[in-house]
């Protein structure tokens, strides 16, 4: 009832603003993700309303083959050009109990004694049997996969693909987003991993899902991959005779040991066709997908002269980035200006276009034409939207664009003859005597030895990797305190614990010029390092390793551990100096050779 108040009280504030809500055009639509799903794998499906917040989440029918449980509601408003819109996404996750192709819906939505009916959504559901292994990954505890539902596609046609991680009887840490070459193809960002479970022949790998969209720039044959990512295998290697503390500085913490390792898939083959000739329009410019055209003008009450912004919305999936925009069928009688594109998400490109009306005469804005190859259908089609009534009324007297004349007033065009001498000055009093002159030649001198020290900082960061390494060891540490505070802010303990530790190795391997991952007590103490520190160090170590393998013991502790970090780098950036003799350590040898 308070949601409902509050919503009414919004919408009287904004009409008091002359803000227009979109209220009286409500959509629905339905969507489902991913389309294409193994067996057991959660789904996402979202009913959409827009133009209003107030609809309750709408009863599902028909997933007699799917377990459904309501995940939560998302409500977004936006005002663009004094007109307010609103919308909610009802979600809900599926899980298929067989294997097969589904369409769900129409879904039923009500509102104010109204129904809306969405479209239906289609979804394939791949398994009822555990998935063979590729040959080549029989017998492997982990490898990498590359997959796309189709292997032959349409020049520009936005296409997923997933790069898979697959882990087995192993323990791995440290994974670093995949890298996939491939020339002939654009790549999106990947999104955040999914991790799911999947048997495999008659083992059961856990699964770390990456996904992307590509977009295939020429046609042909196009290779992708093969895909690498590097990560840690952490393999057990019991060793009684280390104390904790031995341990912790050997990088075996509890007897695991930290094995870096690149991971390479097999390469995937991508056939493109190319765009047909036969039955491609004359307005076709390049988009490919398929799309939805919403244009709305604002204002439509104006005076001849004055201008008026087109908005022209394309929803759906696929590729306008080099295509051109919607056009009007006929521009005559105005003068148009170049459209502005906005793309606030994958799904949704915006084209916003001034137009000045320059007859009286005009009545209406033009429709507005778009083509696209649809590569579902395999044709093209085209967009066209209805015209959009104006109310012109005469330009003002006068020739447009000139300014009403004003009154001159007496004595702001006219320099008077100056009638107040001002103050006198002594002749014997120079500027070039003054004490002040002759402080400002310590300002060049000043500049010059900083521009020195600059210089030989510079050569020194440039020549020396060691003093490089030491010198930038503080910024680097600072940074991922930064990201650590973050973290905390966030209650990510995970998240935090990983950057606390990485950053503390990090920085004592720069600071005392020892390579990464071989962090011993002897060696830390013999660059000087007080035993108060080296303890100081071990402790916040062993806290992060408890908390990312026994979790539940280092509740309520991220704080304190945080604080120390910052203290033993603080320390050390205020004691420890760069050693003028060489340190004998892999990194020096390296950067020496």
């Amino acid at each position: 009832m308070g949601g409902r108040a509050l919503g009414l009280g919004l919408a009287v504030l904004l009409l008091g603003l002359g803000v227009w809500p979109a209220w009286a055009n409500i959509r629905v639509r339905a969507d489902i993700s991913p389309h294409q799903a193994e067996l057991g794998e959660s789904l996402t499906l979202v009913i959409e309303v827009q133009g209003t917040q107030d609809v309750e989440p709408p009863a599902l029918s028909g997933l007699d083959a799917f377990d459904a449980s309501y995940a939560g509601p998302s409500t977004q408003m936006s005002i663009v050009n004094n007109r307010y819109s609103a919308s909610v996404r009802h979600r809900y996750t599926l899980r298929a109990r067989q294997a097969g192709r589904f369409r769900l819906g129409p879904f039923r939505v009500e509102h104010q004694g109204r129904e809306y009916q969405t479209e239906t959504v289609e979804v394939e559901i791949r398994g009822g049997r555990p998935a063979r292994a590729r040959p080549g990954q029989t017998g492997k505890d982990v490898w990498l996969e590359i997959t796309t539902p189709e292997h032959e596609v349409f020049l520009h046609q936005r296409v997923p693909l997933e790069v898979s991680l697959y882990v087995g009887g192993v323990r791995v840490a440290d994974a670093q987003y995949p890298l996939l070459p491939g020339d002939g193809v654009a790549l999106e960002a990947f999104e955040e991993p999914v991790r799911q479970r999947r048997t495999v022949g008659d083992r059961v790998f856990r699964v770390l899902r990456f996904r992307t969209t590509l977009v295939p720039l020429r046609s042909g044959t196009i290779e992708l991959g093969p895909a690498s990512l590097r990560l840690n295998v952490i393999r057990r290697t019991p060793s009684p005779s280390l104390n904790l503390f031995d341990r912790f500085f050997s990088d075996s913490l509890f007897g695991a040991e930290r094995r870096p390792r690149t991971l390479r898939s097999e390469p995937l083959s991508l056939r493109v066709r190319p765009l047909p000739e036969a039955g491609r329009p004359a307005t076709f410019s390049g988009a490919v997908g398929q799309f939805e055209l919403d244009v709305t003008a604002e204002p439509t009450q104006l005076r001849v002269g004055d201008p008026l912004s087109l908005r022209m919305l394309l929803n759906g999936a696929g590729r306008v980035t080099d295509a051109q925009p919607p056009s009007l069928v006929n521009t005559e009688g105005f003068r148009t200006y170049r459209p502005q594109m906005d793309q606030p998400d994958p799904d949704t490109t915006v084209f916003e276009q001034v137009l000045i009306p320059q007859d009286e005469t005009l009545d209406a804005i033009p429709a507005v034409h778009f083509s696209y190859f649809d590569p579902e259908a395999a044709q093209y089609r085209t967009l066209s939207s209805q015209p959009i009534r104006l109310l012109l009324q005469p330009a003002p007297d006068g020739p447009a664009g000139t300014l009403p004349a004003q009154t001159e007033q007496l004595g702001q065009d006219i320099v008077y003859i100056k009638d107040e001498p001002g103050r006198f000055h002594s002749p014997g009093q120079m500027w070039y005597r003054s004490p002040a002159f002759w402080l400002w030649h310590v300002v060049p001198l000043s500049l010059l030895g900083a521009a020195v020290w600059y210089d030989r900082r510079r050569r020194r960061l440039s020549g020396d990797a060691r003093y490089a390494r030491f010198a930038r060891a503080g910024k680097q540490a600072r940074h991922g305190l930064r990201a650590a505070e973050q973290a905390l802010a966030e209650s990510d303990s995970a998240a935090l614990y990983a950057l606390l530790s990485r950053t503390l190795q990090d920085y004592l391997a720069a600071k005392l010029d020892l390579p990464p991952g071989r962090i011993e007590p002897g060696t830390v103490v013999a660059r000087g390092v007080s035993a108060d520190c080296v303890r100081r160090v071990a402790e916040v170590m062993a806290a992060c390793e408890q908390a990312r393998f026994a979790p539940g013991t280092a509740a309520g502790g991220g704080l304190s551990v945080l604080r120390a970090v910052e203290d033993i780098v603080g320390q050390l950036e205020r004691e420890y100096t760069f050693p003028a003799v060489a340190t004998d350590s892999p990194v020096s040898r390296m950067s020496a050779s």
